[in-house]
């Protein structure tokens, strides 16, 4: 599991889950972890570790199965594919159909001609008849220059089909140029005056980044299937190529299966067969290029993509996609090349709002989260506020007022469990080292009081989808790409008050070459929050684990989120600084502990209410220690 991934599980450390006050007493074997801590305690850092361990090996078990399944693949593909679809310099290349004669007419010059709308521009080639580069007029890279999203030798539509008994590629064709006198739509014909040869069409709209695309294979055997290979190449264009990288994905649409996708990290081929494909994307980080067939006549597909590892080359990760068509008089597509927007590509109709990651694994179901509440709130405040660090701010602010009923809950479990400390102090004195007599009249006096010890824990768990589903969003909203606020000029990258060239050995591979403020004083709070949690809680001074954890979490924050997202580590020590505000005047001037312990000992006088729970609880206790009396009673005889 990459550490990218790691983060919004820790994050969750910032919340004060559980009151601690003593240690429990419970030696049945699945609850030997409770004899470290109290059992509140206990409960919510084991739901906590149960989430993180099956985390960590669902992403194993995944990343083994893909991994095997590369391997076996990549057994499978022979040395004379290896040639067509590997190159030497950039590790992959097009995989394409030996070609019996090629009909480049010589007479044609190549020209270029070109598209153009409001928000891109599309340059063509006559030899081929395919976009050789793409502009995003409204976009620019991180070092200012502009967007260019497709170019090179690497990028092409090469149609492969049967004419007369010989195998062609439009790739290495001439095709006659005509530019439609709008100029929103050019055309390239290949063949006679009859009719008898290919021709494609690109219409582009007045705006918008959805190209329509019309193939009119005329003159080619309709007995036999037509072949399309897309090749594209992922440019540089994003503050950190490692994250950049990272995101960088296929993703598909599937008739039967719906959307899929998967992550550039290895060389990797997936084939597509007996299925037709909706759609077909190569997503970077924040934009992409998507074919969008308007008919299921793509009857199987095949996708080899690896990444560039040269980290001198401006370029990132290679696709290639082979595409069995169905043979028609008439094949219409749509290619999108553009911005990873939510909206735009939701507007569009065709399920492409999917290519942006709205949740991770185990936790898919955040994306509720972020489709209904997350992006709705975000949307409507940056068309107020013209500065996203603002935006982020009222958002956590939002947030955490939403959240402020269940906080408020935590703080009175909390109290509670701190003015039962007296009560407990003595049954600890009265029992000494008998564990098992203590934690029965222990969870006795809890239902005496009508406390329950995971009050201060089940509201923070309901807390935690929040902050998965940012950690989701925040990364991909492409809303906050080289937006600046404060010292930080990208908040859809990390922030950096002190870089250095080169790499440290044993640091930079876990921290980086860069220092993120907004990291530091979301550790800092962080250690303020739970130093205060820790002076305002009954607490087991004898336990390390608890008395050492606030100096450690803080310190691993430190390396773990360094190379997020700014915006990440801004909400979070936004958050921080709230909590400690809410947790300062809840406990201030909100509650009172005397009333409290008050209604306290009112209720050990009232004949205790039955909790099923609590119930099961006491009679482990009861049952456990029947057992060790008469284990002992055994070995006295």
């Amino acid at each position: 599991m990459d550490y990218y991934q790691l983060g919004p599980i820790l994050t969750f450390y910032q919340f004060k889950p559980c009151s601690i006050n003593a240690k429990s007493s419970i030696d049945i074997p699945l609850l030997n972890f409770f004899n470290i801590m109290d059992k509140n305690s206990a409960i919510g850092f084991g739901l906590l570790m149960v989430l993180l361990l099956a985390y960590v090996f669902i992403n194993k078990d995944n990343a083994e199965t893909e991994a095997n399944k590369t391997k076996t693949e990549q057994a499978a593909i022979t040395d004379s594919t290896v040639n067509n679809a590997v190159s030497t310099s950039d590790s992959i290349a097009t995989v394409e159909t030996p070609v019996a004669a090629i009909n480049v007419d010589e007479n044609i010059p190549e020209e270029t001609l070109v598209l153009e709308n409001e928000d891109v521009k599309i340059s063509f080639t006559n030899i081929g008849a395919y976009p050789k580069e793409i502009e995003l007029k409204k976009f620019t890279t991180y070092d200012k220059q502009p967007l260019i999203l497709y170019k090179g030798s690497k990028n092409y539509f090469d149609f492969i089909y049967n004419q007369n008994g010989i195998t062609k590629n439009s790739k290495a064709q001439s095709f006659k140029p005509a530019l439609a006198a709008d100029g929103q739509s050019v055309s390239f014909l290949q063949g006679d005056s009859s009719g008898a040869g290919f021709a494609i069409t690109y219409t582009l709209p007045a705006k918008g980044y959805m190209m329509d695309m019309v193939v009119k294979p005329s003159g080619a055997d309709k007995s036999k299937n037509i072949v399309l290979n897309w090749a594209s190449q992922s440019l540089h264009t994003e503050k950190d190529k490692a994250a950049e990288k990272l995101y960088t994905e296929v993703c598909y649409n599937l008739a039967k299966d719906g959307f899929d996708n998967y992550t550039i990290n290895e060389q990797n081929k997936e084939d597509f067969e007996g299925e037709a494909i909706n759609w077909l994307g190569f997503k970077q980080h924040f934009f992409n290029t998507t074919l969008v067939p308007q008919d299921k006549f793509i009857l199987s597909g095949e996708v080899i993509s690896s990444p560039v590892n040269d980290s001198l080359k401006q370029k990132v990760s290679n696709f290639d996609a082979k595409l069995t068509l169905m043979p028609k008089d008439e094949l219409r597509f749509q290619f999108y090349a553009g911005p990873n927007d939510y909206d735009g590509l939701k507007a569009l109709g065709q399920g492409l709002e999917e290519i942006i990651p709205m949740s991770y694994g185990i936790f898919g179901f955040v994306k509720y989260i972020n489709k209904w509440m997350i992006i709705p709130i975000f949307k409507g405040l940056a068309s107020i506020f013209s500065n996203y660090g603002i935006v982020i701010i009222i958002l956590t602010l939002i947030i955490r007022l939403l959240m402020s009923p269940l906080t408020y809950k935590s703080y009175v479990s909390s109290a509670k469990m701190k003015a039962l400390k007296p009560e407990l102090d003595e049954l600890k004195a009265k029992h000494g080292d008998d564990k098992q007599a203590y934690g029965v009249e222990q969870m006795a006096l809890y239902k005496q009081a009508g406390v329950n010890p995971l009050g201060g824990c089940l509201p923070a768990l309901v807390q935690m989808p929040i902050f998965f589903a940012l950690f989701s969003y925040f990364p991909h909203a492409i809303d906050l790409r080289q937006k600046s606020f404060l010292w930080a000029d990208d908040l859809s990258s990390y922030d950096s008050i002190v870089s250095w060239a080169g790499d440290i050995p044993l640091i930079s591979s876990f921290y980086g070459n860069h220092i993120s403020l907004f990291t530091i004083l979301f550790a800092v709070t962080s250690l303020l929050l739970a130093l205060y949690s820790m002076s305002t809680t009954a607490m087991d001074q004898s336990n390390p684990m608890l008395k050492y954890m606030p100096f450690i979490m803080p310190i691993m924050f430190i390396g773990i989120f360094n190379k997020f997202a700014a915006a990440l580590t801004l909400y979070y020590f936004i958050s921080n600084l709230v909590t400690l505000g809410l947790q300062f005047i809840i406990q201030k001037f909100i509650i009172d502990p005397d009333k409290i312990r008050a209604k306290i000992l009112a209720k050990k006088n009232e004949p205790p209410k039955q909790s099923k729970f609590m119930k099961k609880m006491q009679e482990m206790q009861e049952q456990n220690a029947e057992r060790q009396n008469q284990t002992r009673s055994q070995r006295r005889k």
